[in-house]
C-alpha cells in the first residue's frame, strides 16, 4: 500500500475511535451566580426565569437556595420527573416570594442536574431583551475567571461580577487590562460565604477611558468561584452574558 494511502487510513481509524466531546456543565451542585428581580438603568426592569433538567430515570428533588444580597438565605424544594425539565418563570417572585431582590442561586440534588437562567429586561417600549446565564456544576469551577473582548464604546457598558460558592470567605484579585495587557485597574476583593458582588459600568466606576477589547481577570489562589460579565446596550438594555474561563488554572 502506498504511504499516503496508509496515512489516510490511519487518520480515519483514529477519528473513528475518538469520542466526540462536549462541555458538561451539570453536577449534583449547580451554581447560578446571579438571579434577581430589580430595576436597572432606567427604564430597565430585570427579571429571571430558571430552567432545570433531570437527565436520569429517578424522580429528583432539588434543594434551591437563594443567597439574597443583603438578606437571609431562602430555601425551597423542587421535584423534577425522570428525563424531564421544569421552568420557573420570574423565580425571585414566584418561587421565593420576593418582589425585589438578587443573589446567588445554589441548586443541589443527589443526582446530576443541569440548569440555566434567562435574565431579561422587560422595562423598555421595544419589548423584552434577555441574556442566557449557564449554571455551572461546582466541580467545573476553577480559581481563575478570564473575560476578554469587552467593549465600553459604541453605545455599550460593561458590568462584571463574581460569585463565591464556598461556605468560607475568599479573597481574589481583580485585574483590568487593555487588549495589549496594559494595566487599567487592579484591586483585591473579599467575598463572604455564598456572596455575589457585581460591579456595574466598570469604565465609569473605575475611571477607565471607554474602549474596546478590554480584558478582565479574577484570580483567587486555591479558591474556586464563578466570574462573569454582562455587556449591555445603553439604548435598548439588550445584554450579552459571558462567563469567565480558566486557561491558566
Amino acid at each position: 500500500m502506498r504511504p499516503f494511502a496508509s496515512l489516510c487510513l490511519a487518520l480515519l481509524s483514529f477519528l473513528a475511535a475518538s469520542p466526540a466531546s462536549a462541555i458538561r456543565v451539570d453536577g449534583t451542585t449547580v451554581i447560578l451566580p446571579i438571579v434577581g428581580r430589580f430595576p436597572g438603568v432606567p427604564p430597565s426592569q430585570w427579571r429571571t426565569d430558571v430552567f432545570i433538567a433531570n437527565h436520569y430515570s429517578p424522580v429528583v428533588t432539588v434543594t434551591a437556595t437563594l443567597y439574597v444580597i443583603g438578606g437571609s438565605p431562602i430555601v425551597r424544594t423542587i421535584t423534577i420527573n425522570p428525563f424531564s425539565a421544569i421552568s420557573l418563570p420570574d423565580i425571585t417572585l414566584n418561587t421565593f416570594g420576593l418582589s425585589s431582590a438578587a443573589g446567588q442561586l445554589e441548586l443541589k440534588a443527589v443526582t446530576s442536574i443541569e440548569a440555566r437562567a434567562r435574565i431579561f429586561n422587560n422595562g423598555g417600549t421595544a419589548g423584552e431583551f434577555g441574556q442566557n446565564v449557564p449554571g455551572l456544576g461546582i466541580d467545573t469551577l476553577r480559581h481563575q475567571g478570564f473575560l476578554y473582548g469587552l467593549s465600553g464604546i459604541n453605545g455599550n457598558r460593561v458590568n462584571i461580577g463574581i460569585a463565591n460558592p464556598n461556605a468560607t470567605s475568599i479573597t481574589v484579585g481583580l485585574s483590568i487590562t487593555d487588549q495589549d495587557n496594559n494595566t487599567l485597574y487592579s484591586t483585591t476583593i473579599a467575598l463572604q460565604p455564598h456572596e455575589t458582588q457585581q460591579y456595574n459600568d466598570i469604565f465609569t466606576r473605575y475611571g477607565i477611558t471607554p474602549q474596546a477589547g478590554v480584558q478582565v481577570e479574577f484570580s483567587g489562589g486555591i479558591s474556586i468561584f464563578y466570574a462573569y460579565a454582562s455587556e449591555v446596550r445603553n439604548d435598548t438594555g439588550d445584554a450579552i452574558f459571558i462567563f469567565g474561563t480558566s486557561p491558566n488554572s
